[in-house]
């Protein structure tokens, strides 16, 4: 009879190891978990060199330890993979999951792109989370496979607007994410809906206080169930103004949340379908939006955002997949 193998989710981006762990968890299987803080230290190093190294070494030891006791490791992000693979460190085959610029900006970069190449050629098996990245990843990897951000919709709450009408903003204000669009859907949108709605977006990103100057209200930084709790009571989410969603707008979806943005998405490579979101140039996507807040619930029930988004971003049928790959691996 063969053992489990003991699998490693190492690092993560969104939340997407953490939301693999519990569902797998849910299902009966335990899989280990490194989060970012816990692989290299996230604060700032100190002026002193000799402390500025010593501060790697409580990661260091941490990362031999959870190595050892596992059979294959997760690595999420292509230069999280020079972490598993430095010296003294027991050397484990890994899956790689390419989450986003990693290969979209990364991988083209003369001073990364033999790592990454490196961690690509590497792994045992190549994931790429994002709709956008399938030519890339395919370059790098022919035999790379869609993953896509994974969400733990059972940790997500019930779709609830209360209070005076708000549209959110859901992703950072940044170049990946179409800021210089995005920002001038804001300025439409903050015309359009002075007075009548609360425009709100989250403090994050190069583009935030832009946003903040032409009339959005800036949230800080929330703990994750806080942060779904106000994604929760929104009206209308906005996602990010390119070709791609990423993890957010896929749980504002997964909850319910009617969703706008500007533009169009790309299909998704297994099965060619869309997310169902009112989207177009920048002023057909304010009409959409100052239309939606008279009956948002209507709006939501006429796109079919939660019946299309939870079956194919929903952790838990994912799981059965994974497992089934990761024993084929470790050869257990």
């Amino acid at each position: 009879m063969r053992s489990e193998p003991k699998v490693l989710q190492f690092n993560d981006c969104a939340f997407v190891a953490r939301n693999m762990v519990r569902a797998a968890a849910r299902a009966g299987i335990e899989w280990a978990y490194l989060p970012p803080e816990q692989v290299r230290p996230m604060t700032a190093a100190p002026a002193n060199p000799l402390l500025a190294r010593a501060r790697f070494i409580p990661f260091v030891a941490r990362r031999a330890l959870r190595l050892s006791a596992a059979d294959v490791v997760h690595v999420h992000y292509g230069t999280s993979v020079r972490l598993i693979r430095e010296r003294g460190m027991p050397r484990r085959p890994y899956v790689l999951t390419l989450h986003g610029s990693d290969i979209r900006r990364q991988w083209k970069d003369r001073q990364f792109h033999d790592e990454i190449q490196r961690a690509i050629d590497g792994a045992e098996h190549v994931f790429y989370a994002n709709t956008d990245n399938e030519q890339d990843a395919r370059a790098a990897r022919s035999d790379a496979e869609f993953l896509p951000s994974l969400v733990d919709v059972a940790a997500l709450p019930s779709w609830a607007p209360v209070g005076p009408p708000t549209v959110l903003f859901i992703s950072r204000w940044d170049d990946d994410k179409g800021v210089n669009r995005q920002l001038k859907l804001v300025e439409e949108l903050c015309r359009a809906t002075k007075g009548k709605a609360d425009v709100v977006g989250l403090d994050w990103g190069p583009g935030a206080a832009e946003a903040e100057r032409l009339g959005v209200r800036m949230l800080e930084k929330l703990p994750r169930e806080q942060y779904y709790e106000r994604l929760s009571r929104a009206w209308v989410g906005v996602g990010q103004a390119s070709n791609y969603f990423s993890t957010s707008e896929f749980e504002a979806l997964c909850i319910g949340l009617p969703v706008a943005a500007v533009g169009t998405r790309l299909p998704r490579p297994d099965d060619g379908t869309v997310p169902p979101v009112m989207e177009g140039s920048v002023s057909e996507t304010v009409e959409q939006i100052v239309a939606a807040l008279d009956d948002p619930h209507a709006v939501s029930a006429r796109l079919g955002g939660r019946a299309w988004a939870v079956p194919r971003y929903d952790a838990a049928p994912y799981v059965p997949k994974l497992d089934t790959l990761y024993k084929r691996i470790s050869g257990r």
